[in-house]
């Protein structure tokens, strides 16, 4: 099966996913760019969740899981579903490191809810805002 990006052409995500071991910051930007395009999600998105989450990406993967639920974008191939929905369990399951990943673990876990629409504006907002009103 062909993986296609968030652009809707081929993309295979697989050694940026392996760079992020190594390259980081170039892996994230790569995979941002491909697997993410302006809402736009596709097959290489999915297949890619598992070592996203793997590699504690969770801000990338909420991404891509609110935007599987905007009504636009293609379903999960069954080739992917299960190691696709097991990966969005894995994540929910860990221990969130940083603000960054806590705004994506509770996106993840709004969407798993059936609570697309405040998974929708977990992603979005912007958690130093948010503090920089309050403090």
């Amino acid at each position: 099966m062909e993986l296609i990006s968030g652009y809707k052409i081929p993309y295979e995500p697989w050694a940026a996913l392996e760079r992020l071991k190594s390259d980081r910051e170039a892996a994230l930007d790569e995979l941002w760019e491909n697997l993410y395009h302006q809402g736009d999600v596709d097959t290489a998105s999915y297949a890619a969740v598992p070592q996203l989450v793997e590699n504690e990406v969770l801000d990338l993967v909420a991404a891509i899981e609110v935007a599987r639920n905007n009504g636009a974008s293609p379903i999960v191939p069954s080739k992917f579903e299960s190691k696709y929905k097991q990966a969005l369990q894995d994540a929910v399951s860990r221990i969130p490191k940083d603000l960054s990943q806590l705004k994506a673990y509770y996106a993840i876990h709004a969407s798993l809810n059936g609570q697309y629409s405040l998974a929708k504006v977990l992603d979005f907002i912007s958690v130093e805002e948010v503090l920089s009103e309050i403090e």
